[in-house]
């Protein structure tokens, strides 16, 4: 726990590099994996007690800002967005929201985290080739084989 809350320091606060033997990016995609899986989880268990979605979300979207003010008064930056970003970001939320809103009914109608999981992390085949064609980052056989074996577990794990 000391680890991840030094880490966290590090990268929001102070903004240093965490060393040359560890890649940063890897080590954020397994926190944000941990995080994002719990909180995966808790709207599990939202769903589940029958909670009124819009008041959870917005009580989750309230938190969100203010850990993200936290955050500005922390960092000592002043808020700063351009205006093509700014519009990204509204996009990004009503597409956030829906997809969350989808979710929320599907664990109140019943269904088990152990398919909708699954179902929702499918994602993954509609982010890379937007990455591929926005960014033209590379796609490798060797990539197009680890997506392959990671939609076929998917599938697995969903049955």
């Amino acid at each position: 726990m000391y680890l991840y809350y030094t880490l966290v320091w590090r990268i929001l606060v102070v903004g240093k590099d965490i060393g040359n033997n560890m890649n940063i990016s890897i080590v954020l995609a397994l926190i944000a994996c941990i995080l994002l899986g719990l909180e995966g989880f808790v709207r599990k268990v939202a769903g589940a007690n029958q909670v009124y979605i819009p008041s959870y979300m917005m009580v989750n979207s309230l938190c969100f800002s203010l850990i993200t003010i936290l955050m500005h008064v922390v960092q000592k930056q002043p808020f700063v967005l351009a205006p093509r970003m700014a519009g990204l970001a509204l996009l990004q939320s009503v597409v956030a929201a829906t997809g969350v809103l989808a979710m929320l009914l599907a664990f109140r109608l019943g269904g088990q985290g152990s398919i909708i999981f699954p179902i929702i992390a499918l994602g993954v085949v509609v982010s890379v080739p937007l990455s591929y064609i926005v960014f033209r980052e590379p796609i490798t056989t060797t990539k197009l084989l680890g997506l392959g074996f990671g939609v076929t577990s998917i599938i697995f794990l969903s049955r």
